[in-house]
Formats: structure tokens, C-alpha cells, sequence
């Protein structure tokens, strides 16, 4: 309860920030689209790192599923396409060619895959938002770089196991309406938007059979799925 009455704050300062557009200031607002790399870390599913990830995840889908085995670890890829804006507010002056501001993602869509053996992928994918602070340097009119933290309520998410049990069920573990977080920075030159974030957090994503896919290291029903984005876009 208390996450989501900041969420609806944050929402709030957001729309207040929207409103001071018009103030003067060395900082627009700004809209963008971006599509970039997904790549998920390896301590994905809580493993601790890679090694540990590629002697263990056959063991790990085996416990989930008797039918895979042999699923040996072969790459790690994804993509992710998201559209933002980012609201300065002017009327805080924190320094010169400095603003702090809110920073939104409306819309994050993402897809990771494990490529495994064979044709036994696992695919992960998320629909969410992001919502946080973000401070703003802008050295120049053309140039501005941006520091952010976010809040990324997880609308849907799901795991696939491409694998169809013998009994025709597909190997599948979703859950909705939950909290992620990513931290990252951003490099506007012109009208060319560079990001690098870092997202973290886990989900509870249960088949339906109600059991969760949990995790590599302990008894939580929470599975951690960190990773890395690196996109490029266009802002205006």
C-alpha cells in the first residue's frame, strides 16, 4: 500500500511538472522514443554470477520441469523499446544549467532470452512503466546529460520455457502488478538520446498450477530478473 501511494505522488509531481513548461529556464521538456539491447545480468534467477549460471541452470529448469535436461547455457539476449518524457522543474534552481525533474517512462516494453541447447529457450518478457527523480546538466543548448532513479510497476510479466510437456501444457509462469526499480543516465546530443540503465528487482510469476517459479538460492517465491539496457532514440 505505501509503494503505491508514492507512485500516485510521484505521478502527481509529474503532471505539476508538466505545468511549469512555461517557466523560464536552460532545460525543455522532453519526449522520446528508443529501442536498445536488453541484456540480463548473471545473477538472472539468483544465481550468483556466471559460472554459477552455466553449471547450474539445467539443474535449476530440471526442478521445475522433470521433461528438460541437458540445457546447457549457450548466450543471453533481449531488446527493449520504451517511450518517455522528462519533465524539468525550472522553478527549483539547484545551479546553474542544473534542473532536478521527473523522468517517465509511459510505456517499457522488453523481451529477454537465454538461449539454451537445442531449441530450449527460456523467454522472459515485461510490460511496465517507470516513474522517478532525475537531475539534469545541460552545458550547452545542443548537449545535456541526465542521472535518474525509478520506481517500474510491472503491468504483466512471463516466463516461457520452450519446452511442451508430455501432457501438452505450455511451460509458462506469469504474475501482474508488481515493482521493479532501474537507475541509469542518459546522453542527449541534439535530437539523438543515448541510455544506459541498470533495472533490478524480482517478480512473483506462478503457473497455473499456482506454483512459482522461484528461485536458485533459497525457498522465496520471488524470482530476481536484473539486467542491463543500452538504447539509442530520438528525443524532442
Amino acid at each position: 500500500m505505501n509503494k503505491l501511494i508514492l507512485l500516485v505522488l510521484l505521478i502527481g509531481i509529474s503532471v505539476t511538472a508538466f505545468s511549469q513548461d512555461f517557466e523560464s529556464g536552460d532545460i525543455n521538456k522532453k519526449s522520446y522514443v528508443r529501442i536498445g539491447l536488453s541484456t540480463p545480468s548473471w545473477q538472472y534467477y539468483g544465481f550468483s554470477g556466471k559460472s554459477d549460471m552455466s553449471d547450474g541452470i539445467s539443474t535449476f529448469l530440471t526442478e521445475r520441469n522433470p521433461e528438460i535436461i541437458n540445457s546447457e547455457l549457450k548466450g543471453r539476449i533481449g531488446g527493449v523499446f520504451e517511450v518517455g518524457m522528462i519533465f524539468p522543474l525550472n522553478s527549483i534552481n539547484v545551479g546553474d544549467h542544473l534542473r532536478f525533474g521527473i523522468n517517465v517512462d509511459w510505456l517499457s516494453l522488453k523481451a529477454q532470452v537465454f538461449n539454451l541447447q537445442g531449441s530450449k529457450n527460456i523467454y522472459n518478457v515485461f510490460a511496465t512503466s517507470k516513474i522517478g527523480p532525475s537531475f539534469t546538466y545541460a552545458p550547452a543548448k545542443a548537449i545535456a546529460f541526465d542521472i535518474y532513479a525509478k520506481i517500474c510497476p510491472v503491468w504483466a510479466a512471463g516466463i516461457y520455457n520452450n519446452h511442451q510437456n508430455a501432457d501438452g501444457n505450455i511451460d509458462v509462469y506469469r504474475g501482474f502488478v508488481q515493482l521493479m526499480y532501474s537507475t541509469g543516465i542518459n546522453v542527449k546530443l541534439a535530437i539523438i538520446m543515448l541510455g544506459f540503465e541498470y533495472e533490478f528487482g524480482g517478480l512473483k510469476l506462478k503457473n497455473s498450477g499456482d506454483v512459482y517459479y522461484g528461485n536458485a538460492k533459497d525457498d522465496s517465491n520471488k524470482t530476481p530478473m536484473s539486467g542491463f539496457n543500452a538504447t539509442i532514440g530520438f528525443c524532442f
